[in-house]
């Protein structure tokens, strides 16, 4: 399982669990020494965090001027006093907070102007941030009954740190944000290649999740430094044709299998299902005019499969087999299958969730990969002005910059729509982050991304209604709206999919 922001959350809460049950007034002083000490290591992670993080100086300052007031006065420490558990729960949770603001840092340049992937896009949300600061401020204020239990604020120092740490700026931070983004937020590493397909039948739900695996390495390889030559541009728009035919056609099949069960063609579902279908379409006839661009103007010859290639190849294979009859389908001629019935695909609305959530991701994958090859392919030509079709090829990369977010509404609306109830806080937590990724960068401003993410949150309390329904003619366009508070229900993310 990718360990999270939030894993490490839980593992400091665990420890000052631990640390609150071993702090007693009668400790003795090296203990006491040993426990200031791991205390001072904790305030300067913590206040590390707000500064570096949430760019929040009125809440980092008190902090790191509390840290400095709790340094230890020289001398020999026993290790028994070391080994106290009090210490070795307070040093574990300071490990937890150093390696939390590790993990945030990864996502962002040494000098912290430039972001290293899109979850630096969450990161710098002003939930988010505020989600961080209350985190902060209700670690701080934890550690400081600590330390009143355990006898340390007899210490005039320890007395005036503590008195810094409740502040009132830490009060009015303390459960003030929503954390629950910033607890999906992983390292980032380079992504491996992937594990090979099974070859036994798996259910939609391992499918879908192996999809959005595939879909979280490519966005994470478009952000790290890579050199591409033409027949590796040419095999991705290739591959990327197969993907987006297959999103077509599954959404069509969904359309279908929602009709069939309810034929009024003013079923809100039937529409979102349909409005998304047409975008994918859109973007495969593009990718199929990059295709062609390409066509005749690559050498033939072996190709070692990138990274990328494999995980865009598995997306592929992972979404045919959500599609076709065929449990163990790849796109080789020896493989071909009919697509699957509709009823096969889903007996009822709830059943379409892992299709769609699997093309939503996709889609979204594929739009950064489209950025990324459009940004490198045009830089290259600008230089190399005697490539053949020089022009055919700007003009299709061109497209590809065309937008896509309705699609991602449609389909964010239709997986809420088929979704029961009971799971619709979770799939919005999801989708909520899709959209902060984005950040803006494809098509619409921050403010329309605000809301969208406003009606559709809003949209999940009225989901049960026959008649609800987003006006996705306007989503794109509205300005000025704020995000509403994401749900505080606790999501797990495991291999990059929530649980």
């Amino acid at each position: 399982m990718d360990t999270t922001f939030g894993d490490l959350l839980d593992g400091a809460w665990t420890h000052l669990g631990g640390a609150t049950m071993h702090a007693h007034p009668q400790l003795g002083g090296d203990i006491t020494a040993v426990a200031k000490d791991a205390c001072r290591s904790l305030t300067a992670r913590l206040a590390r965090c707000a500064e570096d993080f949430a760019r929040a100086d009125d809440i980092a300052q008190p902090i790191h001027e509390a840290s400095r007031l709790l340094i230890r006065l020289g001398g020999h420490t026993s290790a028994a006093a070391a080994a106290h558990p009090l210490a070795l729960h307070l040093r574990a949770a300071s490990t937890s907070w150093g390696a939390a603001g590790d993990m945030l840092a990864t996502h962002f340049t040494r000098r912290g102007d430039a972001p290293r992937s899109d979850w630096a896009a969450v990161i710098s949300d002003e939930q988010v941030r505020d989600g961080l600061l209350s985190e902060v401020a209700d670690h701080t204020l934890a550690l400081v009954a600590v330390m009143d239990r355990s006898g340390l604020t007899r210490d005039p120092d320890t007395q005036t740190a503590c008195s810094l740490l409740r502040s009132s700026a830490l009060r009015c931070a303390s459960q003030s944000g929503d954390a629950v983004s910033l607890r999906a937020v992983p390292l980032n590493e380079p992504p491996w290649p992937p594990q090979p397909v099974p070859q036994e039948a798996q259910t939609p739900h391992d499918l879908s999740a192996g999809v959005i695996d595939g879909s979280d390495a490519l966005r994470a390889l478009c952000h790290r430094p890579q050199e591409f030559s033409p027949r590796q541009w040419q095999r991705t728009a290739l591959a990327a044709s197969v993907i987006t035919d297959i999103a077509a056609k599954s959404l069509t099949q969904l359309t279908r299998r929602c009709y069939e069960l309810n034929p009024d063609r003013q079923q809100a579902l039937g529409k979102a299902l349909q409005q998304a279908t047409d975008v994918v379409q859109q973007a495969n006839a593009e990718w199929k005019g990059v295709l062609q661009a390409w066509h005749g103007q690559v050498a033939a010859g072996p190709l070692s499969a990138s990274v990328r290639e494999q995980h865009l190849d598995h997306t592929a294979v992972r979404l045919g087999r959500l599609l076709y009859d065929n449990p163990t389908w790849t796109p080789a001629r020896r493989d071909r299958a009919p697509l699957k019935a509709p009823a096969a695909i889903a007996l009822c609305t709830a059943d379409m969730v892992p299709m769609a959530r699997a093309v939503l991701h996709a889609f979204e994958g594929l739009t950064v990969v489209a950025e990324r090859d459009r940004q490198d392919v045009r830089r290259v030509l600008r230089v190399d002005t005697g490539q053949p079709g020089r022009g055919q090829l700007l003009a299709a990369y061109e497209q590809l910059g065309s937008p896509k977010a309705r699609a991602s509404l449609a389909l964010s609306e239709a997986i809420l729509l088929a979704a029961p109830a009971e799971l619709r806080d979770e799939l919005w937590q999801d989708i909520r982050i899709l959209e902060l990724r984005r950040n803006g960068t494809f098509d619409g401003s921050a403010s329309a991304r605000a809301a969208t993410l406003h009606q559709l949150k809003t949209f999940i309390a009225g989901a049960d209604g026959p008649e609800s329904r987003l006006d996705l003619s306007t989503a794109s366009r509205t300005a000025g709206a704020t995000i509403p508070p994401a749900p505080t229900s606790s999501l797990r993310r495991s291999g990059g999919r929530f649980r």
